[in-house]
């Protein structure tokens, strides 16, 4: 099985395809109990642990002190294909002023975040990713701009069918990832 074999694999897809598994051992976040010394939090009840997520944590991106992804997913026909997405990529907000084109359809600031593709347990590729209050985007690429002082912004095609993918299972009720990526502005390339 090759890189692109499994990319063509997850693009052929739809969310019905995968099986989308809670939170649990094994990967942080999603109300997970975690245990947190009192004297470097200054939570708690006194046993040590803090339960559920963060009162400032965003749906789909996990709280800083996890350590994992906070969503994984299982292709039903074939388990040894796995996506895990969540993990904070910089503990820092992520701001460039394209995301005023979003405009009402969330608050601008997001979390860079990761989705993992794994194969037969092996992770074999790494996707960078925008995480939002309600919905995911690719990480924007950009080149040379073609106007001084306005970068050339784009995501790529090949990444595009598993960040959909990983929208659709967060947020199943949400806005239409097409219409987040024409709103942004974004070109797919």
């Amino acid at each position: 099985m090759t890189l692109r074999e499994l990319h063509e694999r997850i693009a052929a897809t739809q969310p019905a395809h995968w099986r989308l598994l809670p939170a649990g051992p094994g990967f942080g976040g999603g109300g997970a109990t975690r245990a947190v010394a009192e004297e470097d939090e200054g939570e708690g009840d006194g046993s040590g642990a803090v339960q559920g997520d963060d009162a400032g944590a965003r749906p789909g991106t996990p709280n800083a002190s996890d350590a994992g992804h906070l969503h994984r997913a299982v292709l039903r026909a074939d388990v040894d294909l796995v996506l895990t997405w969540g993990l904070r990529e910089s503990p820092r907000d992520y701001f460039e002023p394209w995301l005023g084109n979003l405009g009402r359809m969330s608050e601008v600031r997001c979390d860079r975040i990761l989705l993992d593709v794994l194969w037969r347990g092996s992770l074999v590729d790494r996707l960078l990713g925008l995480a939002f209050r309600d919905f995911l985007l690719p990480f924007p690429r950009s080149r040379t701009p073609r106007v001084k002082g306005l970068p050339d912004r784009f995501y790529a095609r090949d990444e595009t069918p598993a960040w959909k993918l990983a929208h659709e299972l967060t947020f199943p009720d949400g806005v239409a990832f097409e219409r987040v990526g024409h709103r942004s502005g974004l070109r797919v390339e």
